[in-house]
Parts: C-alpha cells; sequence; structure tokens
C-alpha cells in the first residue's frame, strides 16, 4: 500500500521538474504502470522517441526509498519522468496493475523453461549477455555450488543487480563527459575543477545494501556490493588520467569503503573454509582498486582466530584482538565485527571486543543499554574525553530510562574538551535537566553552550534561566566574548543596546555581513557612522566601474540619503549626490540610478 504523499514528492525534486512531472501526469503521459512487491515500474512518453523506463523501490509501508529513470537527467532529485510516474501511482492507484515479484513467478518455471526465458531476453537485450555469465561464473565457482551464503527462504527486499550495474556505468559516462570543461553537473565542485563525489555514484547502492544487512539478507547484500565493486573497478578504470590524478583520495576512501561493506557482509554469513578460500581468490581480481585488505583478513582470520575469540570471551591483553602488532586499518575491521555481533544480539561478546579494541564510546554505550548503568558511568568519567561521546552515552541513557544516570554523566562532559565541540551536549543538556527540575546543571548547560559559539539565542537561554544571578553573569559573559574574534557577539551586542561595542566590530572586519544591520541600530544614535559605511560599500562599486552591481551601490546611497533625512540634512546629502552625478557623469547605466534617487 502506497504511504507517501505530494510533499514527499516534491522534497525529493527540484521545482521545475515537479512542476513538468505534473504536466506530464495530467497528460497521461504515464503508462504501463506496474507494481511487484515493493517495485513500481512504468513507461513515460517523452522528448525521446521511445518512452523512458522508471523503476521506483518503495520501503517498509509504502514509503519512497529509491527511484532510476534511463532519461539523461541529472542535475539532482527525481527527474520530471519519475515525479510523473509518483503522482499516477499516487492519485490513479486504480490504474496500477499488480503482478507478483518476479521471484515469485520464476518459482514455478521448470529448468526447460528457465532457459528459454533467459535465451529469449539476451536474444533481445544483448548487453544482457554479459550480466548472464558474470552470474554462471558466480555460480559454477562457488564451492558446494552456493552462491554468497545462506539466503533467506524469500527474499526480504527487491534487488535488481541488472539496474545497480546500469546505473553506475551511466554514471561514469557522465563524469568523463564533462571532462571538457562543463562542471555543471552534481558530480564535479565548483571551487575546483575536476573534483567529483563518489557519494553521487555511490549512495543509493550503499544504502540497498545497508538495508539488506539490517533485514538479515547478507547474502543479497553480497551480491550488491559485488556488483558495486565491479562496475567502481571498470568505471575508475576507464577515467580519463587527469581526473584520476585528481581524485586519488575521494578514489581510496570510496575503494576502502566498499571493502568495509563486503567485509561485514562476508562476516555476517555461515560461511565454510572452502567458501572462503573462494572468497579471497575472488576479491583478488579487485586488487587494483584497493586490495580490499579489511575483508581479507576478515575471511582469513574469520571468527576463530585465537586472539580475537579470546578478546570476544573478555581474555585480551595489550594488543587487543591481535597476536602482533595491529594493522593500520584494525579500527575498520574492528567496527565491522562490533557492527555484526549488534546485529546478531551478542551482546557481550560485543562489550568484551569493543574494550579489547579501544573502542571505548561504543563500549560504554552497549554497557549502559545492558544495565550496567553505574558501571557505564564511572568509566564514564574515567575515559571519555570528548562532548560527543559523552553525549552519545547520555542519549543511550535516557534511551534506558536512566535519566539521573544521564544528567550525571552529562555534568562530567560539560567541562571535558574545547567549549565549541561541546555546545551540542550542552544545548541537550539544557533541555533534560530542565525537564526534572535539574536549574543550577540547566544554567551551567546553558553558559558552556554560549561561551562555544556565543549565539544571541543561548545567551537568551542563560537571561532567562539566571534569574538574580544575572547581572553578574551578564558581565562575565559579555567579558568572556569580548575576547573572542566570533562576529555573533555582533546580535549580542545589538540585543543589549551596545551600539559602540557592535559598531567596533564591524570596524575591525572585512565582512559586511553584519552591515546593514548595525547601521540600521546605530542611525538615530550614530548617523555619521551608519553614512560614512553606505559611502564606503557604494563608492567602492563605483569607482571600481563595477556595473553589474551598481543596483548594490544604488541601495546603499538610498539608506545614507534616508539616514541624511531622518537627521534634517538634506543640504548635505544633495551636495554629496551633485558630487556623485560630476564625478560619474560618463557611466550611463549608473546616472540614471543616481537621478531616480535624487528624485525619491
Amino acid at each position: 500500500m502506497i504511504q507517501f504523499t505530494e510533499s514527499d514528492i516534491s522534497a525529493g525534486a527540484s521545482s521545475q521538474s515537479f512542476q513538468r512531472g505534473s504536466s506530464y501526469y495530467r497528460d497521461g503521459a504515464v503508462l504501463e504502470l506496474v507494481q511487484r512487491g515493493d517495485v513500481l515500474s512504468a513507461l513515460v512518453e517523452g522528448s525521446s522517441y521511445d518512452p523512458y523506463e522508471v523503476r521506483v523501490t518503495l520501503a517498509g509501508e509504502g514509503r519512497l526509498a529509491s527511484a532510476m529513470c534511463s532519461c539523461p537527467y541529472d542535475f539532482g532529485g527525481y527527474c520530471k519522468h519519475v515525479v510523473a510516474v509518483l503522482l499516477a501511482a499516487l492519485h490513479r492507484g486504480e490504474t496500477v496493475t499488480v503482478k507478483p515479484p518476479l521471484e515469485v513467478q520464476l518459482a514455478g518455471l521448470s529448468e526447460a523453461k528457465l532457459r528459454r526465458v533467459i535465451l529469449a531476453l539476451a536474444a533481445d537485450q544483448p548487453g544482457l549477455v554479459e550480466v548472464v555469465e558474470k552470474e554462471i561464473n558466480w555460480l559454477t565457482t562457488m564451492p558446494a555450488g552456493e552462491t554468497s551464503g545462506v539466503a533467506p527462504a524469500a527474499p526480504l527486499i527487491a534487488v535488481d543487480l541488472a539496474a545497480i550495474r546500469r546505473e553506475m556505468r551511466k554514471d561514469f559516462d557522465r563524469i568523463n563527459s564533462v571532462g571538457g570543461g562543463d562542471y555543471s553537473r552534481h558530480y564535479w565542485d565548483y571551487d575546483e575543477a575536476g573534483q567529483f563525489s563518489p557519494d553521487d555514484v555511490l549512495e543509493p547502492h550503499r544504502t540497498l545494501a545497508l538495508r539488506l544487512l539490517d533485514a538479515g539478507d547478507a547474502a543479497a547484500a553480497t551480491d550488491v556490493i559485488c556488483a558495486m565493486s565491479d562496475e567502481w573497478g571498470e568505471g575508475t578504470d576507464g577515467l580519463d588520467e587527469w581526473i584520476i590524478e585528481g581524485n586519488e583520495d575521494v578514489l581510496s576512501e570510496a575503494a576502502q569503503e566498499l571493502d568495509t561493506l563486503l567485509a561485514e557482509a562476508l562476516l555476517s554469513q555461515d560461511l565454510s573454509e572452502e567458501q572462503r578460500d573462494w572468497w579471497l581468490e575472488r576479491i583478488s581480481d579487485w586488487e587494483d582498486l584497493s586490495q580490499f585488505e579489511i575483508a581479507a583478513s576478515a575471511l582469513e582470520q574469520w571468527w576463530d582466530y585465537p586472539p580475537l575469540a579470546a578478546a570476544m570471551e573478555g581474555n585480551f591483553g595489550e594488543r587487543g584482538a591481535w597476536e602482533g602488532e595491529a594493522p593500520h586499518y584494525a579500527d575498520e575491521l574492528a567496527l565491522v565485527r562490533l557492527h555484526v555481533l549488534e546485529r546478531q544480539g551478542r551482546r557481550q561478546e560485543y562489550i568484551h571486543l569493543a574494550e579489547a579494541e579501544g573502542q571505548t564510546s561504543l563500549y560504554l554505550n552497549m554497557l549502559a543499554r545492558v544495565g550496567q548503568v553505574e558501571r557505564a558511568v564511572a568509566e564514564a568519567r574515567l575515559y571519555l574525553t570528548q562532548p560527543d561521546e559523552v553525549l552519545a552515552l547520555a542519549r543511550v541513557l535516557v534511551e534506558q530510562e536512566e535519566v539521573r544516570a544521564a544528567l550525571d554523566v552529562a555534568d562530567h562532559g560539560l567541562g571535558v574538551g574545547e567549549p565549541w565541540r561541546g555546545r551540542e551536549l550542552a544545548r541537550w543538556t539544557v533541555q533534560q535537566a530542565q525537564k526534572v527540575g535539574e536549574n543550577a546543571l540547566a544554567l551551567r548547560a546553558a553558559q558552556v553552550a554560549f561561551l562555544g559559539a556565543f549565539a544571541l539565542e543561548d545567551y537568551k537561554v542563560v537571561e532567562a534561566l539566571a534569574g538574580d544571578e544575572w547581572p553578574a553573569i551578564r558581565s562575565d559573559l559579555l567579558q568572556q566574548m569580548e575576547q573572542s574574534n566570533s562576529p555573533n557577539k555582533i546580535d549580542v551586542y545589538l540585543h543589549e543596546q551596545m551600539l559602540v561595542e557592535a559598531m567596533a566590530v564591524i570596524d575591525r572586519s572585512f565582512s559586511s555581513f553584519y552591515l546593514e544591520r548595525v547601521i540600521e541600530a546605530a542611525r538615530t544614535a550614530y548617523p555619521d557612522w551608519g553614512i560614512d559605511k553606505c559611502k564606503r560599500q557604494a563608492e567602492g562599486i563605483m569607482n571600481a566601474g563595477q556595473a553589474k552591481h551598481y543596483d548594490r551601490a544604488a541601495a546603499w546611497l538610498s539608506t545614507a540619503r534616508d539616514i541624511y533625512r531622518q537627521h534634517g540634512r538634506e543640504a548635505e546629502w544633495q551636495a554629496y549626490l551633485a558630487g556623485l552625478l560630476d564625478l560619474h557623469a560618463r557611466k550611463y547605466k549608473l546616472v540614471p540610478m543616481l537621478r531616480a534617487i535624487r528624485s525619491q
């Protein structure tokens, strides 16, 4: 049953795509709308001779998960064809043809009939042959005739490996196509031409793999990750050399992420030694990409590696879960193992391994989840040194309805790390402390929050909580704020009507972000300061002949005129404007603007 709304569709598309997609929907461009399980597919008539193919994947309870279209649109969000399909499914549900998922349809076919289906598809779609060949290779080389693991009896989430491969190939084609200087596509960084984000290629498929792991379908997740790795390797090999050289770091990081994903998927399965050996040989195909050393170590050591097995039982030394010196990727592999243990509900092993591997924050969070609250709080006070780690534990404690313990931990966290790092923890503590009447802690936390960024909203919270203590606290906060370089203090100065101080900050700054607000606040008491600032801004533009910004110069001059008039100094204004007209008389675009200001 469909649960998404028009607002969901609109939020996922640009305003232009949503508007055009709505027109396509109203004009009846959506054809053959079919739902198979949690997948919607349709054809949409567009500018091409052949209709565009749209595929929408639904998450649990009919919510939107992802959408793909065969059109070349690549500017972020849903294209107009996807919008049209989603609107049709939402408003014309009676036109949706419901069919059983492909897995169900294939289940009743004999071997001969399945062969006939595959051959017919390959004859019609030559590109499918390569995909089929890869799958055959997997099936015929996997030990014991098994696939990547023991799959669930029925697929939990729809997976279309061919679509993943097709989409990634299309993405890499687009990356290469902009190498000639068109950096308008979303892959490219506007400040550094040639930089692109691997997330734009990997993200939807990575999300699918994680959903499959969370759903307990590690075998399907492995298939998705392998398809991603195949296409990532081929795609990056095909990139122009200058693109590769400009993106070495992000390419390496993306490859490592695929490595950790594969390690997690493999460790989530019950693989025999023979199967693990097969996988080690299989991933060697990707050595030029990243070595896949994390997945290789996971397979070689498995869960019965003596130091690892001992660590999970609580027996470990200084080397943790390693026999010798830990490799550079030890933390990444530790996190992979912990993810698997958590999914499998092996909490005590999780606690021991997290402690052995120095994952202190995760170790304490799990202690709290299993009810060892006093121990978690005591060790947090000893070992947690970063506010974000303290906040993570405090939130877990609140989830366990241990609010007092959470505030005890938070109280400790307010005194660790740099003030700017503790702002989120401090704000959270204010809210939680107020709920249980811990006003002294709330007030302390509010002050820490303010000192973290000198934001006016935090200042007002301190003011509201301070009561009779406010004059002394106010003086201390303003004194500490004065020593900072934060531009946020201008907001506080304006709130306190400390105009001289606000103007002094502007005078020392090269930024004009707050300038208009300070001019407006000071125009009554300090008109000359505001007039001078307006003149400087306008004259800088006009004297440099920046014609495209003349309208901005005119706006500054209009503000100066209003301040002159507010103080009865019309003659001064007119004399100044006359001088500008004489000085810039040959600037045909500017002069009409200046005359318009004079006539207003």
